[in-house]
């Protein structure tokens, strides 16, 4: 029968102070450090004999009645219920977990657990006891605690130039994330000798406060298994059929033998589906559009049953402008007038000129509450992953214009390495100061002091350029004589008022770019349409006419009107030179509409409106 067993003080890797906040050092939510964590580990494992991306699955369900006994007996969480009363009233951080094992026999209290499956990837394979490569994927993730090979120096694979999970810090995302700090591992893998040809596994840990019991002082760290009758490792993973008759018991989706992957299972997780979503979006949008579709990754999002839409980093605003920058790092040709793309090169001491990255910037809409949070701000991309978003950069003050940014370092080995070692554990930042990267690169402070250097430089530099210039008159001197004197000469009199420029309607570009739509590219553009203050009508029906023409193809040459298409509350207009859209306009309310048009990459193009009143 699998049961617990807690490891004593001294036994276990992690310290006790770390085990209320093990990633205390991150400013990142629990709900950011799990995403991160997880997908980067799924990613760093992914099948390169499978032409398929991989896929991860986030699914979340609260369990009540027969189905919370069950998986209450098949993990025996009445053995944690009883460890809880000689927690220390100290460790107030286990507050919320203790509230959990109070009512875990009320089967009548729901139990909410998320699930996170990933598909197309190695699974937890190799030796279960021992770590000696990373091909002993169980021990990392499970039984190693705050130490992976991708934090050993002397190990130079894809993992220390990629890896921001490999299974180091994996386990304490996940455990944050649970009430009670429990987690299940199960697991399908190829079978070989490192795994004593078995192909399945499963196991439960435990994060709990350091505790007395029976004269004996124990470390918090559990571990749910069969035992092994190693001193070392007391309790082993279940295998084979063993493993996948307790995952259908705890009510796990079945892993196949021939489908390899993981499944971990959170318990008492508060964690929601939506801030999964959002927190995808957020750090991974890279991934949707990344040039290599073998890097690329499909997620499936599951709540109580119910299948979620599609991630879609588009549909948020604030991202909007980053994912522009993001496809300029790799577009050809020039940026334009408000976009800007180049390399930043940097000459730390004891290495020369070296281009440390690519940036791109473009300027963003004044602020407004959908975009205040993340305006002014440079996107810091390695490898797919949002590392940060960093708003010391850019000048942040209303006089300059607002502007976002991606900069994603060279792909050149030991150029990728150094912004990798200069990482926390989170991964959430480049220091310069870190002491891993000074002890694998003496040229390694430097180089990243000067790329962010550069970065600000640059950025500030494009602000600058931006803001508006005085309107001076061309004119040469006879012409300038001619003006000034002729006014010597004239009678004065009252000075006229100029005419009146008062417009009937307004119209604000809330948010335009290019963007990929299938296999073809389209220009779009969000328009905001409404009537003046001082229009003394309360509504109006008016013609809003939108087109797209194309300034200069991709020889330079101009073109006329591209066919477009508009859309508002779900109706679209088509149309060659212009789509109409008639729209009702009332006093105090606007209308969004988005036109869209079908372009090549390298076109540079304007949208103009024209907006006619119906008559009657």
């Amino acid at each position: 029968m699998p049961s617990w067993s807690f490891l004593k003080d001294g036994a276990g890797i992690l310290p006790a102070s770390n085990m209320a906040d093990p990633l205390r050092s991150s400013a990142l939510e629990a709900v950011d450090l799990l995403v991160r964590e997880s997908v980067q580990n799924s990613l760093d494992e992914r099948r390169h004999d499978v032409e398929r991306p991989v896929r991860i699955r986030f699914e979340r369900r609260v369990v009540f009645g027969d189905d919370k006994k069950r998986i209450v007996d098949n993990l025996d969480l009445y053995e944690l219920a009883e460890r809880r009363r000689y927690f220390r009233s100290s460790h107030n951080w286990y507050s919320k977990g203790e509230e959990v094992l109070d009512e875990i026999e009320n089967f009548d209290v729901g139990l909410p657990i998320l699930v996170i499956s990933d598909f197309y990837t190695n699974g937890l394979g190799g030796r279960w006891n021992r770590r000696g490569s990373t091909d002993d994927r169980f021990f990392n993730l499970v039984l190693s605690i705050g130490a992976s090979l991708k934090w050993d120096d002397e190990q130079e694979d894809d993992h220390s130039m990629h890896a921001l999970g490999s299974y180091g810090y994996g386990k304490m995302a996940f455990a944050i994330n649970s009430d009670i700090r429990t987690i299940v591992y199960y697991s399908t893998f190829l079978p070989d000798d490192s795994t004593r040809n078995v192909s399945c596994r499963a196991m439960a840990s435990a994060f709990l406060p350091p505790h007395e019991h029976s004269a004996d002082t124990y470390a918090g760290q559990a571990y749910f298994g069969a035992e092994s009758n190693e001193p070392q490792n007391p309790i082993m993973p279940l295998s084979d059929a063993e493993a996948h008759a307790w995952a259908e018991k705890l009510g796990l989706p079945a892993r196949p033998d021939a489908e390899t992957g993981a499944t971990v299972a959170i318990l008492a997780s508060r964690t929601e589906i939506r801030d999964i979503v959002a927190s995808c979006e957020k750090w991974w949008w890279p991934r949707r559009w990344d040039p290599d579709p073998d890097r690329r990754v499909e997620f499936e999002f599951i709540d109580d049953g119910n299948r979620m839409p599609d991630w879609d980093p588009l549909s948020r605003p604030q991202l909007a402008s980053f994912i522009d920058c993001y496809k300029l790092l790799n577009a050809p040709g020039g940026a334009g007038e408000k976009r800007h793309c180049s390399d930043l090169t940097v000459s730390p001491r004891g290495l020369g000129k070296r281009t440390s990255g690519r940036l791109a910037l473009q300027t963003t809409p004044k602020r407004s509450d959908e975009i205040a949070d993340l305006t002014n701000n440079i996107a810091l991309v390695r490898n797919g992953l949002v590392i940060g978003y960093d708003g010391n950069f850019a000048y942040n003050d209303e006089n300059r214009p607002s502007v976002v940014g991606v900069f994603s370092p060279d792909p050149k080995p030991d150029t990728m390495q150094a912004f990798v070692f200069s990482e926390p554990p989170p991964h959430d930042k480049w220091e310069e100061n870190s002491d891993r990267l000074r002890g694998k690169y003496g040229w390694g402070k430097d180089f990243i002091r000067l790329t962010k250097q550069r970065i600000k430089s640059a950025t500030r530099d494009f602000q600058t350029r931006q803001m508006d210039e005085p309107d001076v008159e061309k004119t040469n001197a006879a012409e300038f004589l001619r003006k000034s004197l002729s006014r010597l000469f004239q009678p004065r009199g009252p000075r006229q008022p100029p005419p009146s420029r008062r417009r009937a309607f307004t119209i604000a570009t809330t948010r335009s770019g290019r963007r990929r739509n299938g296999a073809h590219h389209e220009d779009f553009a969000v328009f905001r349409i409404g009537l003046s203050d001082h229009v003394d009508v309360q509504s109006v029906v008016a013609d809003v006419r939108f087109s797209c023409k194309a300034l200069a193809d991709v020889d330079g040459s101009p073109r006329d009107y591209v066919p477009c298409e508009v859309e508002n509350s779900g109706r679209i207009r088509r149309g060659d030179a212009n789509a109409t859209l008639t729209i009702e306009l009332r006093q105090g309310e606007t209308v969004d509409a988005e036109a869209r048009a079908r372009v090549h990459p390298q076109w540079k193009t304007i949208w103009d409106i024209e907006i006619v009143r119906k008559e009657g």
